[in-house]
């Protein structure tokens, strides 16, 4: 099957549209038209080397489109499906996938490079060499295929171009809040970094019932926070986090959420909470980054706990439709976090206005 796609040859190179061969579905695989896929700064982390990647590469993670062609075993889904493509295909039967911790699946493994289980890979280009599939989806192209285990059913009257984010940042945001920290009611919180995962913390914080949440980020998002629930903003470009917080609430918060996946900043929320307070990683750290600077004594004395969460802390096949019931009933916001939408010859100008702090998320589309 021979596609469009945005292409990336190399470290900080910009993508270039070129085609691209795919290999027709296997048994067990599904051929998928692509309606639209978000533009996420995990995507950014395999650009500039945060992630060990191997190049060429089709970046795009967060991705919704139409069944076209389905394997002969695949029981999932049929042609003329809608469906949200999961970045994490769980395979059903390793330990975390038994325990119903499917975001964890031992497939994580080959995450950054796409590859079947059998170490195959279904991606070429013209000349016949192999190109990266990036978090088993590579979305940045007009056709992909992936595995049945990555594709979750949505309701036939779903507009797709409206919910691409529930592929990734809306579980993980919310996820963050619901399943990893378990806020409590009447709780205050922090949230650092107001991309598409920093919006969804703040839903998930309105859901769970906090009264105080404080937003944080160097550039000027504050009307966007205000909008979306937060209580206070911090313009950490000028001002430092903690002593912020710690004006505003006296003590600190109870929960704090990094929402970029920066050392310092994760350092930063973990000294923002007051004595039993929970911090949660939510952003990917570059990988040569290997520790986070904390009051070690603090930690114990205080009873404080900072970790990580994947993908909102729960399989997506248990979060996707979750959040679209959701979504549907008014309660969530998906339609609103995409800010502005691209073709996929606008790529390059997406991705250089994500790192301006321009959206809450971009997102291309393929009509």
């Amino acid at each position: 099957m021979i596609s469009r796609a945005a292409v990336i040859h190399g470290l900080n190179q910009p993508f270039v549209i070129e085609e691209v061969e795919w290999d027709d579905p296997r048994e067990d695989e599904v051929a998928v038209r692509v309606a639209a896929c978000g533009v996420c700064y995990s995507d950014y982390h395999a650009v500039n080397g945060d992630y060990p990647m191997t190049y060429p590469a089709v970046l795009g993670h967060e991705g919704v489109g139409i069944v076209e062609q389905v394997g002969e075993k695949v029981t999932r889904v049929k042609p003329g499906d809608k469906i949200v493509m999961s970045w994490m295909p769980s395979c059903g039967h390793c330990p975390s996938c038994v325990s119903g911790q499917g975001q964890l699946c031992d497939r994580g493994a080959r995450l950054l490079s796409g590859e079947r289980d059998d170490g195959s890979n279904r991606l070429k280009g013209r000349k016949g060499q192999n190109i990266t599939q990036f978090s088993f989806l590579s979305g940045f192209s007009e056709y992909v295929v992936i595995p049945e285990d990555g594709c979750i059913p949505l309701d036939s009257d779903i507009d797709l171009i409206k919910v691409p984010v529930v592929g990734c940042r809306a579980p993980t945001g919310i996820g963050a809040v619901i399943n990893t920290a378990q806020v409590e009611p009447g709780s205050t919180a922090l949230v650092v970094g107001l991309g598409g995962v920093g919006f969804n913390v703040i839903q998930g914080l309105k859901l769970a019932g906090a009264h105080l949440i404080i937003a944080a980020d160097i550039v000027d998002k504050k009307q966007w926070a205000m909008d979306w629930g937060a209580t206070h903003y911090i313009d950490s470009s000028r001002k430092d986090i903690v002593e912020e917080v710690v004006k505003i609430t006296g003590i600190g918060v109870d929960y704090a959420f990094d929402a970029i996946g920066r050392g310092d900043v994760q350092s930063a929320c973990v000294a923002a909470t007051h004595k039993g307070g929970r911090t949660v990683w939510v952003g990917v750290a570059p990988h040569t980054q290997k520790s986070v600077d904390l009051d070690a004594m603090n930690m114990t004395l205080y009873q404080k706990t900072a970790g990580g969460t994947c993908y909102g802390g729960a399989s997506p096949f248990e979060m996707v439709p979750q959040i679209m019931r959701l979504y549907r009933s008014g309660i969530v916001k998906l339609d609103q976090l995409i800010t502005k939408y691209y073709s996929l010859d606008q790529i390059n100008d997406a991705f250089a206005d994500m790192l301006a702090g321009k959206n809450i998320s971009g997102c291309i589309r393929m009509d």
